[in-house]
């Protein structure tokens, strides 16, 4: 079981990161909004992950905090959500509100990830709610602001609201954090976004 990789960003494909450690590249799949978050290539990255053993192949599946990985390894525990369901969720709702969102059964929330229907999220909300309790989430479910805090993936989500692709909208946010700087609040993100997706 690979547990963490920590070395250089390579570069980027997809919805995956390539992660050279000691001359090996390993692909590891994010949530879109995570890419907005990564460092630009060449520099070093540290990476939380599942590893996916399938007849099919072996997947790594990557998140910057334990919290995140912790949400995803129980959302892989629903009846009917794998691995795909689950990192469309975190693409589009960041941690924290994932958690909120079953905790108050807002299944309207949930069912914005692709693939995710209403059965399935009322399967997530009933198998999930008493098994997330936001005191173990700290860094989840804190304000405080870390590496721009949670503000890019409420981008990505507020995009995809409105209409936008999940590919779409975290790369016009990525631009957008580029143009705005570290720690812009969410309605800057969006807005700068916005501008970029209108050309």
């Amino acid at each position: 079981m690979i547990a963490f990789l920590r070395g250089r960003l390579h570069s980027i494909r997809g919805d995956a990161a390539i992660v050279e450690v000691k001359g090996v590249g390993y692909s590891v799949q994010v949530p879109m909004s995570l890419l907005s978050l990564l460092p630009s290539p060449g520099e070093e990255v540290l990476l939380h992950t599942f590893m996916s053993v399938r007849e099919d192949g072996i997947s790594l599946y990557g998140f910057d905090t334990v919290e995140a990985l912790d949400i995803f390894s129980l959302l892989l525990n629903v009846s009917g959500i794998g691995p795909r369901g689950a990192l469309s969720l975190l693409s589009v709702i960041a941690p924290r509100n994932l958690v909120l969102a079953v905790k108050e059964e807002n299944v309207g929330l949930l069912t914005r990830a692709p693939g995710i229907g209403k059965k399935s999220a009322q399967r997530i909300i009933l198998e999930l709610k008493d098994k997330f309790r936001i005191e173990e989430y700290p860094a989840v479910m804190s304000s405080a602001p870390e590496r721009g805090g949670p503000a890019p993936s409420d981008a990505v989500e507020a995009l995809v609201a409105l209409g936008y692709g999940m590919a779409q909208a975290a790369a016009a946010v990525e631009g957008a954090g580029r143009d705005a700087g570290p720690g812009a609040p969410v309605e800057e993100l969006v807005r700068l976004a916005l501008r970029r997706l209108a050309r």
